[in-house]
């Protein structure tokens, strides 16, 4: 008989494990606390960029709070991965767009 080490997601089987659960939690509230320094830097600089980074924090922030969500029950496992890299489109374009607008800014002070 050969040992064969099973790998599964923390989330694979029926039910959610405590593992899991506390990484949720801890992910929540690390991104709020982000999200909540995120918000002070955008309200002292007041730029596009900034907003969109706050944007792109919350989207993250959306991420831990659907994982949550199907927890308890409110989404399906197939609704919960379509949801999270929904959200995972999201971030990434607010996250090139908030880079893209930084530079374009940049390159304009640049050439005055």
């Amino acid at each position: 008989m050969t040992n064969r080490l099973l790998l599964t997601p923390l989330h694979a089987g029926p039910e959610w494990s405590v593992e899991l659960i506390l990484l949720v939690t801890a992910a929540a509230v690390g991104t709020a606390l982000l999200l909540g320094l995120a918000f002070a830097a955008f309200l002292q600089r007041r730029s596009r960029s900034y907003v969109l980074i706050v944007a792109a924090i919350g989207a993250l922030l959306g991420r831990s709070l659907i994982a949550g969500a199907t927890v308890i029950g409110v989404f399906s496992q197939a609704t919960h991965h379509l949801l999270e890299h929904a959200v995972d489109v999201v971030l990434v374009a607010l996250i090139v767009g908030a880079v893209y607008y930084a530079r374009s800014v940049s390159q304009e002070a640049e050439a005055i």
